[in-house]
């Protein structure tokens, strides 16, 4: 194989990477800002093409943060979880602005739920968005810093979580580069997050709403 031929495989798959962090943050902006039929559509092939992404990248278990290696190391992060989403329930109740959580149904199923979406968050911040700016970037502080605001983008124009998830962001991604591992990392998000949607008031958070949902429960509720 010739230097010049070895040049254009390797800035071909350099760009096929450039194309799947752009075509997954689209599908995922377009889901948040659409409604109805079409925003399941767009969630629904936004799933699909980060699952395809990720197969087609070849990525281990272990590359993905999804085998065991790093899982007792990645365990740091729950007591910083613990006391600072206790700190958030302290402040809650000082302010008298305790709740319960919104929705019907029961509180530990819409916890548990809510786990499992926080754990899906941090595939897609860090197995999926992290791990191919790696690939493009190296491993940098630089790399950590433009996957923290791709999250953090993500939750505009919400006012709590856009600097909350910029700030969580930044952790996570840097105990990912330290642990390779996110299951640890999914359950301090879901302590973080669930402290949130219990402390801070709803004129502030909208139900945690992100996107056109945002906008709509501020005209609507």
């Amino acid at each position: 194989m010739s230097t010049s031929t070895w040049n254009v495989e390797v800035d071909s798959h350099r760009l096929f990477l450039w194309a799947q962090v752009v075509i997954a943050f689209l599908l995922i902006e377009s889901a948040l800002w659409s409604t109805g039929p079409t925003q399941k559509m767009f969630s629904f092939v936004g799933m699909l093409a980060i699952l395809a992404f990720t197969v087609a990248n070849r990525s281990s278990l272990r590359e993905l943060g999804l085998g065991r290696t790093g899982f007792w190391s990645a365990m740091a992060v729950l007591p910083v979880a613990v006391v600072v989403a206790g700190g958030f329930i302290v402040l809650g109740a000082w302010a008298g602005t305790l709740r319960s959580l919104f929705g019907a149904g029961s509180v530990y199923l819409h916890a548990f739920g809510y786990g499992i979406w926080s754990l899906e968050q941090e595939f897609i911040l860090n197995s999926f968005f992290y791990l191919i700016l790696e690939r493009l970037l190296g491993n940098s502080n630089r790399t950590a810093l433009y996957a923290a605001l791709l999250f953090s983008f993500a939750h505009i124009p919400n006012p709590i979580l856009v600097p909350a998830t910029l700030v969580g962001g930044l952790l996570f991604v840097e105990a990912f580069r330290r642990w390779r591992n996110i299951y640890p990392l999914g359950v301090a998000h879901a302590l973080l997050g669930l402290s949130l949607a219990l402390t801070v008031s709803d004129s502030w958070m909208h139900h945690m709403r992100v996107g056109l949902s945002f906008l709509r429960f501020h005209v609507n509720g």
